[in-house]
């Protein structure tokens, strides 16, 4: 009975990704793409090689980002939230103080208050330097 529903739910779908075009192929392979790389210290497989993520990590701010990561992207190029790459030190340390003192700078600021709430003045330091390199 379960092979009979998996036919009836799947085959029709399948049948009709043969229908597809290349130029619709590869529109759908553009969309469902990742649209970023983790790299681990020792993979030589990585775009950037071993030394530029040895680097980055040997960063303060590299822990404290994971955080951030998950709305502003591994590589701060944005998501739920702004791009944060090609920032200023000065510009991340002013919105994270902002935000921490419970400012509205922008349409998202309730999300910020919470991250940047328990923030010292060195890791709001360690991540807008950290940010910088990315």
């Amino acid at each position: 009975m379960r092979f009979l529903a998996f036919l009836c739910l799947f085959v029709p779908l399948i049948a009709g990704a043969a229908d597809l075009s290349k130029a619709q192929r590869a529109a759908i392979e553009d969309r469902i793409k990742p649209f970023s790389e983790v790299c681990v210290a020792g993979d030589s497989a990585c775009g950037g090689g071993d030394v530029q993520v040895a680097a980055v990590e040997a960063l303060p701010g590299a822990a404290k980002y994971a955080t951030c990561s998950a709305c502003h992207g591994a590589e701060g190029q944005g998501g739920v939230g702004p791009m944060l790459a090609g920032q200023s030190v000065d510009y991340i340390v002013g919105r994270l103080t902002s935000y921490k003192a419970g400012e509205t700078v922008g349409a998202q600021s309730s999300l910020m208050w919470g991250q940047a709430a328990g923030l010292s003045d060195t890791d709001i330091q360690d991540l807008a330097e950290y940010v910088q390199s990315l």
